[in-house]
């Protein structure tokens, strides 16, 4: 099952993804070395013909389908790019007017848990339970997350703890150099000789990229983590309509194990606090039956 939703867990954006796994794909399709070759088995054999590993990650394309896939403890974390198509909506009961519209709830930064995968998930598992002939036919959002790294401007007096700022009005970061400020890059600094320096390059922290999942266990009794419906969220935070995703096929797959829906954002949002994530986001399933 495919389910064409936003390219995540992911810190470039959607377009760059797109243009970066196009040049893997091509690599992976002509390997320079046997150490390619090594990579490609390792990683990618179990997800099938037709997948190819994306050197410097451990995350594994198919360029035909648009189908990205990684493995984790977890289970398989799985995605699709691009975006999935979304329309807007009003108010939820205009996106679910023949269904039944069940309400998943209202999250804030408080109601997410850092998981073992460096990703923020809901604490609450919703239990799904289907009549027969029932399926999840759309995930709606309302509202987003924004999160509140440090400005230049605003940093603590030297010494203080790492810290992240938006900087760099080249873009660059350079290690080393002291913040300047008025630039949209995101870069961790710390405190060198009584002054702030950058430790590195980090864009792209704190998105909102946000998904639903399907949650259960597969023949293996692993989890498996399905997502029905991811977007950026913090661009829509102050929003006040509601945005529909509608799965590829009908959600969920056929399983005789129990099953929940939880959500989890999909960027590596790194050594943030649930408090520095400001917004609610609040998400409804549309239940259709065949």
């Amino acid at each position: 099952m495919r389910t064409r939703i936003r390219g995540i867990f992911a810190v470039t954006r959607p377009l760059t993804i797109v243009f970066a796994i196009t040049i893997a794909a091509t690599v992976m399709l002509r390997p320079s070395s046997a150490n390619a070759a090594v990579e490609y088995v390792r990683i990618c054999s179990l997800q099938g013909a037709g997948f190819y590993y994306l050197p410097g990650t451990d995350t594994c394309v198919n360029i035909a389908t648009n189908d990205a896939r990684e493995q984790t403890a977890g289970g398989t974390w799985r995605w699709r790019i691009p975006n999935n198509p979304q329309t807007w909506v009003p108010a939820p009961k205009n996106a679910c007017e023949d269904g039944k519209l069940v309400k998943f709830g209202d999250i804030t930064g408080g109601d997410l848990t850092l998981n073992p995968f460096s990703r923020f998930e809901t604490n609450t598992h919703f239990p799904l339970t289907l009549k027969p002939g029932q399926y999840i036919a759309s995930v709606l959002y309302k509202g987003g997350f924004t999160t509140t790294e440090s400005l230049v401007s605003a940093l603590p007096a030297c010494p203080s703890p790492n810290t992240f700022v938006s900087d760099a009005t080249d873009g660059s970061c350079t290690q080393g150099n002291a913040p300047v400020g008025g630039g949209g890059a995101m870069c961790e600094v710390a405190c060198v000789s009584g002054g702030y320096q950058f430790t590195g390059n980090r864009t792209g922290v704190g998105t909102g990229n946000f998904c639903m999942y399907y949650l259960y266990n597969d023949a293996q009794n692993i989890p498996t983590y399905l997502p029905i419906g991811c977007e950026d969220t913090a661009s829509h935070a102050a929003v006040s309509g509601t945005s529909v995703f509608t799965p590829d096929a009908p959600i969920p797959p056929t399983t005789p194990n129990p099953a929940s829906i939880l959500g989890a954002n999909g960027t590596l949002w790194g050594p943030i606090s649930t408090a520095e994530i400001g917004g609610t986001l609040s998400v409804w399933l549309c239940l259709q039956k065949r």
